[in-house]
């Protein structure tokens, strides 16, 4: 791959000023979207990193760290953000947040961004399929820690992560000893490893249950409540004879909810439900409340700090870990014996 070392060349590729493809990278002062657009799309295709990254690593810290989610409206980022602040008030850090929407151009925007001379390390919660950028950021030295969704490169790194495929054993061992033998699953994106091990646990349980699977039931959404309700949609036009579903995030528990109202069939009644991350903060009013699986997500936040912390004052005896944390079975009314 064409690798573009300095500003200059970038720009000079790009038949760009200097100082333009400088406020683009720096996220600073106005430019014209699509020029924006045309200096991400470099960025990202000549896998080019700023070049005072090496210099920021031997600077004084700056006791500020850069977040970095997909989605701030989700109670699963909120509760991690909480514990991200929780422990860095604790030792003195402040942190700077950044929302990439999904969008893998504003992930590369922030990358770039917090790995010069802004911050000392990075949380990340990344959403890029395969992102060489990080890759070249963690091998520079700069500190980063992995959430949620664990990226797609092949040198060490430390994560925070939830034990996926043990979360959706529990629900659907849940669902079994309720008497459900014909169980649906809707799952996420199949190029996150949130999805893919999801619908990893959902297939072991019941292979170790003895259970069927029928892959009609088995739907691919995208962690949006629009999947949810188009898979519902479609799984209760098909009379299929399923009692119960299990659905492997909050969102498209919503959007799933929704479609199963429209329907005007009832929960437990006729179809019971486990949800992913779904909180209830009306402090009991909705009914049914959801059964659903709860990670641990303050901790998240709480020890991808400490992870971090460690690595940024022991850069030659930090050691990359993988923390695996345990989610637990809130059982409320959605689900019912038959």
């Amino acid at each position: 791959m064409k690798c573009l070392a300095t500003l200059r060349e970038l720009a000079k590729d790009l038949g760009l000023s200097i100082s333009t493809v400088s406020r683009v990278v720096n996220n600073k002062g106005n430019v014209q979207e699509s020029t924006r657009m045309q200096v991400m799309d470099a960025i990202e295709r000549f896998n080019y990193i700023p070049n005072n990254l090496a210099r920021s690593l031997k600077t004084k810290h700056t006791k500020t760290i850069g977040v970095i989610i997909p989605d701030v409206t989700e109670i699963y980022f909120t509760n991690i953000l909480r514990g991200i602040e929780d422990e860095l008030s604790r030792v003195g850090f402040n942190f700077l947040l950044c929302i990439t929407e999904e969008d893998v151009r504003k992930e590369t925007t922030y990358l770039n961004y917090f790995s010069q001379n802004h911050t000392d390390g990075i949380i990340l919660a990344t959403v890029a399929e395969d992102s060489k950028l990080l890759q070249d950021i963690i091998g520079k030295g700069k500190p980063i820690v992995c959430i949620d969704n664990l990226p797609n490169i092949s040198i060490p790194y430390d994560a925070v992560i939830n034990d996926n495929i043990q979360s959706v054993e529990i629900a659907i061992n849940y669902l079994y000893k309720l008497n459900h033998r014909k169980i649906a699953f809707i799952t996420g994106k199949q190029t996150e490893t949130t999805g893919v091990e999801r619908l990893m646990g959902f297939r072991k349980a019941m292979v170790q249950l003895g259970a069927a699977i029928n892959e009609d039931i088995i739907y691919i959404g995208d962690f949006t409540d629009q999947s949810g309700y188009n898979a519902m949609n479609d799984l209760l036009g098909k009379n299929s004879g399923v009692t119960a579903v299990c659905i492997a995030s909050a969102k498209m528990t919503y959007g799933a909810i929704r479609a199963v109202i429209e329907s005007g069939k009832y929960i437990p009644g006729e179809i019971s439900i486990v949800g992913f991350d779904v909180h209830d903060l009306t402090g009991g009013l909705l009914h049914p409340g959801i059964t659903s699986i709860i990670q641990q997500e303050n901790n998240i936040g709480k020890i991808a700090c400490q992870l971090l912390i460690d690595k940024i004052n022991n850069p030659e005896e930090h050691m990359c870990r993988k923390v695996l944390l345990q989610s637990q079975l809130v059982v409320k009314e959605s689900c019912k014996t038959i």
